[in-house]
């Protein structure tokens, strides 16, 4: 992912304020039970919050829902529908927390790989692997559980940190 400052989060902030994006932001994070800001640095990391086709074709819409994952979804056109598109990703996002949540002291598997979840996750550590599984699944809760950075597997090795700061940002603008 490109380097980005802060001015850069202002210009996607006023787009989305622009095109009246914020209130779909605020639905899906009342919804799913996130920040709305957090919403708001997912789509700026994703997509410096653009409504596309992106990742080789296989992501759709401003959150990049990805088509091997959500085929229907992705080729029925309803990522063009940018309410839609956030609305989905807030969806997949809490598909991953509650992976994460149902997986706590258990044995999973990933990859091929077996590994027990942590258990009793503060809820800092939740949000963070969530987003970082949001990028790379499962191994996100894997990397945590081997005493891993949950970025470890995403790309760049910093999804969930780079959307943090720049969920920090954003909500700054909100105010």
């Amino acid at each position: 992912m490109p380097a980005w400052n802060p001015h850069d989060l202002t210009i996607q902030f006023n787009r989305a304020k622009t095109y009246n994006w914020l209130a779909a932001f605020q639905k899906a994070a009342t919804d799913y039970g996130f920040p709305m800001e957090v919403l708001l640095g997912v789509a700026s990391r994703e997509t410096n919050m653009n409504n596309i086709v992106g990742d080789g074709g296989h992501g759709y819409g401003i959150m990049q829902i990805d088509d091997r994952s959500f085929a229907d979804w992705c080729h029925s056109g309803q990522w063009k529908d940018v309410a839609a598109g956030i609305d989905k990703g807030a969806f997949v996002l809490n598909q991953k927390r509650q992976q994460v949540i149902d997986g706590q002291g258990k044995n999973l598997q990933v990859g091929g790989v077996s590994f027990q979840g942590v258990a009793n996750l503060d809820p800092h550590d939740l949000l963070r692997i969530s987003i970082a599984a949001y990028n790379s699944g499962l191994w996100a809760y894997c990397s945590f559980s081997q005493g891993l950075d949950p970025d470890a597997r995403t790309t760049g090795h910093d999804y969930s940190m780079d959307t943090l700061k720049r969920a920090e940002i954003l909500k700054s603008l909100l105010a």
